[in-house]
């Protein structure tokens, strides 16, 4: 499968990167932080694999699927974040507020 990786803050670079369909998640992440960081993966820091269709929206690859699982097709978009967190975990969210409150919240 032919992806084209998009990099750089506002996406004007990119090139197609030719991967199996067989691959998982984890080993492209691996492939993507060498030509991308020119580094293997470290330890301490997590790689968010994103993707989306032409005219779509970003989504997350779950690490636990194989490309050909994702729905991916060729001329994809994918692009990897790299961060920097000390845990997997996510906050818990334990209310929703709106940005534009009508009315009084007594």
């Amino acid at each position: 499968m032919i992806l084209t990786v998009v990099q750089g803050r506002q996406g004007s670079e990119w090139f197609d990167l030719e991967v199996p369909d067989e691959s998982t998640i984890q080993y492209f992440k691996s492939v993507l932080a060498v030509r991308l960081f020119n580094e293997p993966p470290q330890d301490h820091v997590q790689y968010i694999v994103e993707a989306k269709f032409p005219g779509a929206h970003w989504f997350v690859l779950p690490d636990t699927k194989q490309l050909s699982e994702t729905g991916l097709r060729e001329g994809s978009y994918v692009r990897l974040q790299k961060t920097f967190s000390t845990t997997e975990k996510e906050a818990p969210v334990i209310g929703k507020r709106l940005l534009f409150q009508s009315g009084s919240l007594t």
